[in-house]
Order: structure tokens, then sequence, then C-alpha cells
């Protein structure tokens, strides 16, 4: 018997109309999209937690390097500033400037010390008066009669200072504008100098200390001191910048009331031991060479090196064989972590014990 058409057609458009649905797969496919989302949570949390830890650990030896650094620090400062024989050949091997590293149980500290009184003081560029007072070398020796080419009798660190620059290749009319940045007046003393009037004319305006440099860094705002004079004068790029702290031959350190300079010859560079006196000859070497076999104890033991007459003079006015000021880089490593302190110490166990006068930490 035939079909009826019309119930045929019906079923059709139904089956269209509802198609079948695999209710299976779909659960199968929403399973799998629910554990992708929660394996993508768990990996993030995890991964959130593992940035956590190392954090926290970095965090955690980033501070014990620190203290390894400030020990290192306090260390160096208890060695130069109490004379124990058993600490001396070790003080001689920090003073080489080569840096010396102590492991620790969880990490180390590298030791750097530099001796500050192996170089020019800035501030003893500038008279001070009997009453007190600072006035610019140039007029001082101008008042006496005297030019400021020719500051030997009365303040002979302005010659040293205009000598040491010649041999490194830098304008020696560098040292007026040093002179005019300490000292209290207003007046350029020279073609080299620069006071208040030309640093108000920079982009970036400022005014002349017209006084004591409080610290070496100080060399950056000086007329000239670009960072190719400084690197002539021995400094260091420190995180890609000329640090002038790290210079061989110039120090900004404090003056007694009155008191003059005076170069350690056990620590002075060749170069500026040269310029210390007019009559050079082969002083300078002979004391290179002594002091690289045995300190320098007093000053009259230049006499069994042959140095006589008016460099003798020069050494016992200018030169000493002990030392004061100390910069000392303490670096601590822990792990990954690595901290920094520069300090700069004034030792002296007859002054109640060494004095921290700079610190840096990096």
């Amino acid at each position: 018997m035939p079909r009826n058409p019309s119930r045929q057609a019906m079923w059709l458009h139904r089956g269209w109309m509802h198609p079948l649905v695999d209710e299976g797969g779909v659960a199968l496919v929403l399973t799998l999209l629910i554990i992708t989302l929660i394996s993508v949570i768990v990996l993030d949390v995890n991964y959130l937690m593992r940035v956590d830890v190392h954090a926290s650990a970095n965090f955690r030896d980033g501070l014990r390097a620190y203290y390894m650094a400030k020990g290192g620090v306090n260390l160096t400062r208890e060695l130069f500033s109490r004379n124990i024989q058993e600490w001396e050949e070790l003080k001689r091997t920090l003073l080489t400037g080569t840096p010396q590293t102590l492991p620790l149980s969880d990490g180390e500290v590298t030791l750097r010390v530099i001796d500050e009184t192996g170089k020019i003081n800035l501030n003893a560029l500038v008279i001070e008066t009997a009453a007190g007072e600072q006035t610019s070398t140039g007029k001082a020796l101008q008042a006496a009669g005297q030019t400021a080419t020719d500051p030997q009798e009365a303040n002979p660190w302005i010659l040293i200072a205009q000598d040491l620059f010649q041999r490194l290749g830098i304008d020696p009319l560098l040292v007026e504008a040093i002179v005019d940045w300490i000292d209290v007046d207003e007046v350029p003393i020279g073609p080299g100098g620069a006071e208040s009037n030309y640093y108000r004319s920079l982009e970036k305006p400022y005014t002349a200390r017209n006084g004591p440099m409080e610290t070496i860094a100080e060399l950056r705002l000086i007329r000239g001191f670009t960072d190719e004079v400084l690197l002539k004068l021995g400094a260091k790029r420190v995180g890609g910048i000329v640090d002038p702290a790290t210079n061989l031959y110039l120090a900004a350190l404090p003056l007694p009331q009155g008191g003059g300079w005076r170069v350690n010859l056990n620590t002075a560079p060749p170069l500026l031991l040269r310029s210390l006196t007019r009559d050079v000859g082969r002083y300078a070497e002979l004391i290179v060479q002594r002091r690289s076999q045995s300190r320098i104890e007093k000053i009259t033991d230049l006499q069994q090196l042959g140095i006589t007459g008016e460099a003798l003079q020069d050494f016992e006015r200018l030169g000493a064989v002990d030392s004061t000021y100390y910069s000392i880089e303490a670096r601590g490593n822990v792990g990954e972590m690595s901290k920094q302190v520069t300090a700069l110490i004034r030792a002296g166990a007859d002054q109640g014990g060494s004095q921290i006068l700079y610190w840096r930490v990096q």
C-alpha cells in the first residue's frame, strides 16, 4: 500500500527543524575547555608564586649582601684605626689599591681601599688667613706683592696642581676654576677662573660653592671638568657615568683651622711625587722603588736614598709617611644579589676612633 506523501513530507520537515544532538560529544568538549582553563589558571598562579618566592629570596639576599658590605667597611675602619702588628701586612696589601675578596659562609665581600692622603686635597688650594677668613690664593699673593704664577712661597699647592695637570695633559688653567669654586669672593682670579656669574649663565644655573668642597663629586660642577678631563685624572666609569671619586690624584677633604696639607709619600702616585718638588731628578723613582720594598717610616729616611737640598726640604714640607683619610669600597655578594657601600673615613685612635665622613649605597 503506498505511503502517504503528506505524512512523509511532514516527517522530513520535523527532522530538518530538530536535528539529532550528540550530547556526549558536547560534554566532552566542555570538559576539555574547563580542564584547559583550570590548567592555565594553575600555571599562572604557580608562576606568580615562583616570582614571589624569587623576589623574596632576592630581597633576603640583597639585605644580607648589604650587611656584608657594611661589615666590610666596619672591619676596614678598625683595621686602619688601630696599630696592631699582625694587621700590618693586610693593611699594606689593601693600600696597593688591589681588591681583596674575603669568602664568608654564604657569600663573599670584596674590599678596596684608596688612601686619600696620597692625593692633593683641593681644599688646600685656598689660603686661610690668621683671622680665620678665607681668601683666594691669587688675591692673597697679589696683596703680598707676588704673582699668581709663582705661588710656591705662600701656598705651593697651586703650582703643584698646575704642574701635575700639565704632566697629565690637562689645561693647568683649570686649577684657577677650582680655586674660584672654593674661595669666598665672586671675582675670578685669572682667565681660567669662574665665579657664580658664569654658573648662573648656564642652561641649568647654580652658584659657586664659595667654601670648602664637601665631596670630590663637585668636580662635575666646576667649569672645564668634562668626562675627558676626569678620565685623564684616572677616574673610571661606574654604571656608564664617569665617577670623580675614582680619580687617582685629587681629593676633597676637611682641613684643620689654619692647617696645611701633606701628601703621604708611601701611597702618592709617581706623577704627583714628581710635582712635589721643582728639583725632581730621579727622586720620585727612588721613593717608589724604596716603598715597594719597605714602607718609609720617617721623612729623614729620604736622606738614605740620596735625596738632599731643596728636594729634601720640599718633601719635608709637603710630604708625610702616615695617612688619615681613606676611601673604602666594600661589595657584598650573596647568590644573585650584590650591594656596594662606598665610605670615606677619617682614621685615628687619638681622635676617639674613626669617623665616617661620607656614605653611599649602590
